[in-house]
C-alpha cells in the first residue's frame, strides 16, 4: 500500500483496538497524505475501567467514556471515524486455554451473536460512503480469540468479496506489508494516552486495565488474504456448469416427448439447474456457461446436424408439438430471467441505499 494514494478502511470491534492493533498503519497512512477511516462496531460498553477513570464512568457510563476516548485517539492518529450502530460489546471471559470468549451473559444484541450478513451489510454502507481502496482488520483468530474481533474479520471478508476490495489482516510475522512505529510514534502514543480508561503506557509497554502488559510493536505486519476463488477454481466451476448443462440438455431432448412425466421432469431439471446455479453461486459467468451447455444442445438439435430432420418435422428430436415448443422456449426464457436477475451484491446495494447512512458524529476525527 502506498499511503499517499490510499483510502484505507480499518475495521474494528471496540475503541482502543484501532490503536493497539493498527495504530502505526493508521498514522502512517494519514501522515503520508492518504485517508484513514476507522469503522467501529461497538463502544466496548462491557469493558472494565482503570481506577482513575471510574468517577467519569459512574457519571456518564462506560460507553460514553470510551466514545470520547476514541474521538480523541482518532484525532491523534489523523484518522476519521465511522460508528456502526446496531450491536453491543459481547464482554469477555478467559478460557482455560488462555483464549478469549464472549461473556456468559452476552446480550442478544452482542456483536458475537449477530448475523454475519447483517454485519457485512452495515459495513457495506460505510464502504459505499468512503469508497476505500483497501480494508484492514484483525486476522481470522481476532488476535487472541475475542469473538467480536472474529466477527469483525468475517464481516470484512464478506464485504471485501462483495466490493472486490483487497483485504489486509494483522499478523505477527513478516508478510506483504509492514509499517514501522518509529516514524509515527508520537501519533500512536498520543492515541494510546487518549484511551486512559483502558490502558497506560509504561515505557515501551502497554499496561491494560487488568494489569496485563505487552510491548509496543516496533513493526506492524499485514498479510493480503484471498477473498475470491482462485482463477483455476473459477474456470473449473464454469467447465462443470457447461457439462451439467449439456447433460440436462441431452437427456431432456431425448425424454421430453414422454408426456406428462418426461416433459415435466425435463423442464424441472432445466429450470432448476439454471435457477439453482444463479442463486447458489451468484455468478453470472457460471450461469452463462451452464446456459450455453443446455440451450446449446437444444439449438444444435434444431439445426439437425445428424440428419434426423429439421426442427418441427416428423423425424426431428424436437417435433412441433406442445412438448417440443415447451422444451424449446421454457429453458430459453429461464435463461433470460436468470441472466437478467441482479447480482446478490447489486441487490444488497439497492437495499442499503434505502438505509440511513451510519452516524459518524460520535467518532469524527479531523485529519490534519
Amino acid at each position: 500500500m502506498d499511503p499517499r494514494l490510499e483510502r484505507v478502511l480499518f475495521v474494528h470491534a471496540h475503541p482502543d483496538d484501532e490503536t493497539l492493533s493498527t495504530g502505526a498503519a493508521i498514522a502512517t497512512v494519514a501522515a503520508g497524505g492518504g485517508t484513514a477511516v476507522v469503522a467501529t462496531f461497538t463502544l466496548g460498553e462491557r469493558g472494565e475501567s482503570r481506577p482513575d477513570s471510574r468517577a467519569e464512568v459512574e457519571e456518564v457510563g462506560v460507553g460514553e467514556v470510551r466514545r470520547r476516548e476514541l474521538e480523541q485517539a482518532l484525532r491523534a492518529l489523523g484518522a476519521r471515524g465511522r460508528r456502526i450502530h446496531g450491536w453491543d460489546d459481547s464482554g469477555m471471559s478467559w478460557l482455560a486455554t488462555g483464549r478469549a470468549s464472549a461473556a456468559p451473559d452476552a446480550p442478544e444484541t452482542a456483536m458475537s451473536r449477530a448475523d454475519l450478513d447483517d454485519l457485512a451489510d452495515a459495513l457495506g454502507a460505510v464502504i459505499e460512503e468512503v469508497d476505500p481502496t483497501a480494508i484492514v482488520t484483525y486476522d481470522a483468530d481476532g488476535g487472541y480469540g475475542h469473538p467480536d474481533h472474529v466477527a469483525a474479520h468475517r464481516a470484512s471478508v464478506i464485504a471485501a468479496r462483495r466490493y472486490d476490495l483487497p483485504l489486509y489482516v494483522r499478523t505477527d510475522r513478516p508478510a506483504d506489508v509492514a509499517f514501522e512505529l518509529a516514524p509515527v510514534r508520537d501519533r500512536v502514543e498520543g492515541a494510546l494516552a487518549a484511551h486512559r480508561s483502558q490502558l497506560v503506557l509504561v515505557g515501551d509497554e502497554v499496561e491494560h486495565v487488568g494489569g496485563q502488559r505487552r510491548p509496543l510493536d516496533a513493526i506492524e505486519h499485514y498479510r493480503l488474504i484471498e477473498t475470491r476463488p482462485e482463477r483455476r477454481t473459477r474456470w473449473s466451476l464454469r467447465v462443470g456448469g457447461l457439462l451439467a448443462g449439456v447433460v440436462v440438455g441431452v437427456v431432456g431432448t431425448f425424454s421430453h416427448q414422454q408426456v406428462p412425466f418426461g416433459i415435466a421432469l425435463s423442464l424441472l431439471a432445466a429450470v432448476g439447474l439454471i435457477a439453482g446455479v444463479r442463486a447458489a453461486s451468484g455468478s453470472r459467468q457460471l450461469t452463462i456457461a451452464t446456459v450455453i451447455g443446455l440451450v446449446g444442445v437444444v439449438a444444435l438439435v434444431a439445426i439437425d446436424p445428424l440428419g434426423r430432420g429439421a426442427w418441427g418435422t416428423e423425424r426431428a428430436l424436437i417435433p412441433a408439438n406442445l412438448a417440443g415448443w415447451l422444451w424449446t422456449l421454457v429453458p430459453a426464457a429461464a435463461s433470460f430471467v436468470a441472466l437478467a436477475w441482479p447480482d446478490a451484491e447489486a441487490l444488497r446495494r439497492i437495499r442499503m441505499a434505502g438505509r440511513a447512512q451510519p452516524d459518524r458524529s460520535s467518532t469524527e476525527g479531523e485529519q490534519p
